[in-house]
């Protein structure tokens, strides 16, 4: 047996002795004897049940004392579920051993696994979007699609080498995305569609192109970077909640004169992005596209998530349905059609509109 990747096991003092750390995936083992801890010291080297029961009887603790040792640590979940050989004791990535530390059959590799069939595109590459798009190939999605027609400025710089400075977006990022990630696919057959499409922008995103997204049934996350912050979501699944049109007409509401602003903020020429404000939002928009690739509760499912460079926690908004809008008509139309959403980490296969791959 071995325990979950990444716990140890500590000496609290006399009679006490604890496994991991954190509340989710700790245990506290009280009234033990020095015998009994040596004993759960021995954890560190993933021995077998007959390994323990022999280091019990060597220092004189009783095999049903060592059993009821061993249930205490299976009803804490801190023991590895799974039978595993104990030798050689390979380190699995961070990334499965974090998951093996949380999911209650302890597979790690499952996450990873999922994560690897999943296809994201990220349309919009400056240094916010490349931060985004490396962050998803660091936890492990197989496939990162990359669209982008602009050059490289000296602004996005920081992701982007200084010699790439001038090229295309695109070719530039696959370039450097697949220098450190060489088994990731930057392209993808003809007819698949991607599992979420990430649209970064600044100022206001392109309606038109979110518009299309919707209409075809393809999962999509807005992240829109302002004046002093990013904003993350809604997490469009359509025909599902409420859509960044649904926002607009909201804040049409609040504000008559937002078409014409959002209009103009449309055409206006791009500010560059601060480096905090970049690495904070990436990291925020990944974690909501894993979550939704892994099957897990989305914080922007109907909402945004709005962080800026002054103070690291986001500020959570929820959004509803606009009774103006045609979102939820459309979604059911694509579905008609043979359209399929992706939602809880599910893989949708009909033909997409265009989200361009540079390389293959």
């Amino acid at each position: 047996m071995r325990l979950r990747p990444g716990l140890s096991v500590l000496w609290r003092g006399a009679g006490e002795t604890q496994v991991g750390v954190d509340p989710r995936c700790s245990v506290l083992l009280r009234d033990l004897t020095p015998a009994e801890q040596r004993v759960l010291e021995a954890l560190v080297r993933a021995p077998t049940e007959a390994d323990l029961l022999r280091l019990g009887r060597s220092a004189g603790v009783a095999p049903e004392r060592v059993r009821e040792l061993i249930a205490r640590l299976e009803a804490a979940q801190v023991l590895d579920p799974r039978a595993r050989p104990a030798w050689p004791l390979a380190e699995p990535r961070p990334e499965e051993a974090y998951w093996s530390r949380l999911r209650p059959d302890g597979d790690g590799g499952a996450v990873l696994e999922a994560r690897a069939r999943a296809s994201v595109g990220v349309v919009g590459l400056d240094r916010l979007g490349l931060t985004l798009a490396m962050g998803l190939a660091d936890a492990g999605i197989g496939t990162v699609l990359l669209e982008d027609g602009a050059a490289v400025q000296e602004s996005d710089v920081g992701p982007y080498h200084p010699r790439a400075v001038g090229g295309r977006r695109a070719e530039q990022a696959v370039g450097h995305l697949r220098s450190v990630h060489p088994h990731v696919r930057t392209s993808a057959p003809p007819g698949a569609r991607p599992d979420v499409v990430v649209v970064v922008a600044t100022a206001v995103a392109d309606p038109v192109r979110l518009a299309t997204l919707r209409r075809a049934a393809i999962t999509h996350l807005p992240v829109v970077v302002g004046d002093v912050e990013v904003t993350v979501g809604p997490l469009v699944v359509p025909g599902q909640g409420p859509c960044t049109r649904c926002v607009d007409l909201h804040r049409t509401d609040a504000d008559p004169a937002w078409p014409a602003v959002a209009t103009q903020l449309l055409t206006a020429a791009p500010a560059p992005t601060e480096a905090t404000l970049a690495t904070l939002g990436a990291a925020l928009a990944a974690q909501q596209v894993l979550a939704a690739v892994d099957g897990r509760a989305v914080a922007v499912a109907g909402a945004t998530l709005t962080v800026d460079a002054l103070g690291p926690l986001p500020a959570l908004r929820g959004w509803s349905a606009h009774p103006g809008c045609t979102c939820a008509t459309d979604g059911a139309a694509a579905g008609r059609q043979g359209g399929r959403t992706v939602a809880d980490g599910a893989t949708a296969r009909r033909p997409a509109p265009t989200v361009a791959s540079a390389g293959s």
